[in-house]
């Protein structure tokens, strides 16, 4: 039987499944729960039922298109099976929304956004599809047509791939409002002065995820390295200041 705390872990699980999956999957889990709820004793399914309408989780982003429920149901079995999907997308730098065959490699949870790997038929090469902006997802019959290797394997090329060094100087101020964000810029290491927080990344994405990420609280930051980052950050604030301006 399942103890009182294992039964509370079903509390959390069942939270996470209705907000961080698609609604199929959620309802899968709904099913299974009440499997499981009809084989505990009394004082625990009492216990489940006194917690799960005081816990509420509540994401920051939407995760999926809630046109396709079942978008994560069809990545699931293509993975599984090697069968192809079928995909309309709309990617964040095109006006219009492509479609797609993919090979999917497999589905990560990242910054907030659920991503799939996959290898796209139409650009000829392995790339990153953020499952919120599926339009329009289907299954194949068609076969994957080549052997993928893992989902490690392509997240440790990525971890690999060059990276800019980025030093900034934090007021103190406001280090413990950026702390739990800061580990998907790059964040590498901190360092105390005696004007600031000295810290140090390694990231990715200059010009747009970093800069922009900084924005945010530029007023209290300073740029130490590199000079491109201020190039950058200038650019974005000019556009904004005759924006407002108009």
């Amino acid at each position: 039987m399942f103890t009182r705390e294992e039964a509370s872990s079903f509390v959390a699980a069942k939270k996470l499944m209705q907000k961080f999956t698609d609604k199929t999957f959620g309802a899968y889990y709904e099913f299974a729960m009440f499997k499981v709820k009809s084989v505990l004793r009394g004082k625990e399914k009492d216990w489940i039922d006194a917690l799960q309408g005081q816990i509420s989780i509540n994401p920051t982003e939407s995760l999926f298109n809630e046109n396709i429920p079942n978008a994560l149901e069809i990545l699931f079995e293509s993975i599984a099976e090697k069968k192809q999907v079928f995909v309309k997308y709309h990617s964040l730098d095109t006006e219009n929304p492509s479609e797609r065959l993919l090979e999917p490699v497999g589905i990560f949870h990242e910054n907030n956004y659920w991503y799939v790997m996959a290898y796209c038929h139409l650009r000829k090469d392995y790339r990153q599809f953020r499952t919120d902006r599926l339009l329009q997802i289907e299954r194949r019959a068609l076969p994957f047509q080549r052997d993928h290797g893992t989902l490690d394997d392509f997240r440790k090329k990525e971890e690999d791939s060059p990276k800019t060094k980025v030093r900034i100087l934090v007021d103190k101020s406001v280090v413990r409002y950026i702390k739990g964000d800061r580990k998907n810029y790059g964040f590498v290491s901190e360092e105390v002065k005696e004007d600031g927080v000295e810290m140090t990344f390694l990231t990715q994405n200059l010009e747009h995820s970093f800069a922009r990420w900084y924005i945010m609280f530029g007023d209290y930051v300073q740029v130490l390295e590199p000079e491109i980052l201020k190039e950058h950050l200038l650019k974005i604030v000019e556009i904004t200041r005759q924006r407002l301006s108009n």
